[in-house]
């Protein structure tokens, strides 16, 4: 028994330490399970992207501007029936540049009578205002620059080959929409001037906006196609810069009787109005000075 025992010895500590590594394996095996569940946590909380602040309201599926409910008392008919139309489904976003088209138009027919500033109409300023909302205004600039200039080069090559103007302008337009393509795909790479997801309507406008160039160059001038150009250009961004409020934005949806109202006064006082426009008054200074004395 004395000669056995240590061997004795030597086989409990050697099932000791065999029966301790399963545990410890077991214990290996375990923490990884207890630090999954917090890794998990960490993933879920990741998988939702960052939130896109959309705030094109030419767009009915973007962020849409909230409309709280009133009742009917006699001086709010349209808010009331804005009311109805969004419960209908209507987007708030297109009620709200319907209301704003309006608006302004009249600032351009105010800018136009009393400050002086001319365009091509009332209308081309507009639209190129609400493809500014779409576009933003720096790159709609481009946007307009790169088919006006397409425009003239395309101009310039069909012109050695004495074309019908129609025919012209169609060929025009096929140089037009591949150059329009080229930028949209060169700049869904820079974000500030990221015009790949815009709708095909702006660029409809840039196109008008460029058609009327040409025809005021073959019908009256470069000077006078370049003096209309601009100033509809100013106009459209005074006008985009307008609409992009967000509080003139709430202001229509919230009160759109009281800027219907002020649209009609307003446009009737224009509509009126007989005094010298401001940016002739350093051109008539002296005859102003003569009449007064």
């Amino acid at each position: 028994m004395k000669k056995n025992a240590p061997l004795i010895v030597v086989l409990s500590i050697w099932y000791l330490v065999l029966g301790i590594r399963p545990i410890e394996a077991k214990t290996e095996l375990l923490i990884p399970t207890v630090e999954a569940t917090p890794i998990a946590t960490v993933t879920a909380t990741v998988v939702p992207e960052p939130t896109e602040i959309i705030n094109n309201i030419t767009e009915p599926s973007g962020k849409e501007i909230e409309v709280e409910e009133v009742k009917w008392n006699g001086l709010n008919t349209f808010k009331v029936a804005i009311n109805w139309a969004v419960n209908k489904g209507v987007s708030t976003n297109t009620m709200v540049l319907l209301l704003l088209l309006p608006l302004i138009a009249t600032l351009v027919s105010f800018l136009h009578y009393v400050v002086g500033l001319s365009g091509y109409g009332i209308f081309m300023p507009t639209m190129i205002a609400v493809a500014f909302l779409a576009t933003g205004i720096f790159g709609g600039l481009i946007l307009f620059s790169l088919i006006l200039l397409i425009s003239l080069v395309s101009n310039m090559i069909l012109r050695k080959f004495k074309l019908h103007f129609w025919p012209a302008r169609s060929i025009s337009l096929v140089f037009i929409s591949i150059g329009t393509f080229v930028l949209m795909v060169l700049s869904s790479f820079v974000s500030w001037i990221d015009i790949s997801k815009i709708s095909i309507f702006p660029i409809l406008f840039m196109v008008l906006l460029t058609e009327e160039f040409t025809r005021t160059q073959l019908a009256k001038s470069k000077k006078e196609a370049k003096k209309l150009t601009i100033g509809t250009m100013v106009l459209a961004i005074t006008g985009a810069g307008v609409m992009n409020f967000s509080a003139v934005q709430e202001a229509v949806l919230r009160y759109p009787d009281a800027v219907i109202l002020i649209v009609l006064v307003i446009n009737l006082l224009v509509g009126n109005y007989t005094g010298i426009r401001l940016s002739e008054i350093g051109r008539f200074k002296k005859a102003i000075r003569e009449r007064k004395n």
